[in-house]
């Protein structure tokens, strides 16, 4: 009895979730936005601040295929969870994916990396992209978990076509 209370308040629970969770071609509308609005704000920041010598990343067409790849996929992927907290966090992501490809090709000397962190002896040297990247990693890992603990008793069920 109390088996049936817990589904019973689940799945109203389920309901009303639903309704506020994205549609898969809106989550990837919300990915895609995201991304643009990132790659365009990086490779204009990369193009007005100066990048000092010796900080560029030299990176191969082999490193663009892989990027390009793995953004492509994660476009496709992501929005199936239907959250906005993970297709925003991927969209960060796909955005400096997108930024550091374009900079391979745009940029002959490399990526740049115009924001430095100097601490004595040594400097830290990365771009807009490379922060987009590890807090869009973040968002969607939080996402993706919150959705995974909120809906944990469907883990368990079949998949329905």
């Amino acid at each position: 009895m109390v088996e049936r209370a817990i589904d019973r308040r689940s799945t109203e629970w389920s309901r009303q979730t639903d309704s506020a969770r994205p549609e898969v071609g809106q989550g990837r509308f919300i990915l895609l936005f995201v991304a643009a609005c990132v790659t365009a704000c990086d490779l204009l920041f990369k193009l007005i601040e100066p990048t000092e010598s010796g900080l560029y990343h030299k990176r191969t067409y082999f490193e663009l295929v892989l990027i390009l790849a793995i953004s492509t996929t994660v476009v496709y992927v992501v929005p199936f969870a239907r959250t906005r907290m993970a297709a925003v966090g991927a969209g960060l992501m796909v955005g400096g994916g997108f930024g550091n490809a374009l900079s391979i090709v745009v940029f002959p000397l490399g990526v740049p990396n115009p924001i430095t962190i100097d601490q004595g002896s040594w400097t830290i040297a990365f771009n807009l992209a490379d922060l987009a990247v590890v807090a869009g990693f973040v968002l969607t890992t939080i996402g993706v978990s919150s959705l995974a603990v909120t809906r944990r008793h469907e883990l368990r069920e079949p998949i329905e076509h």
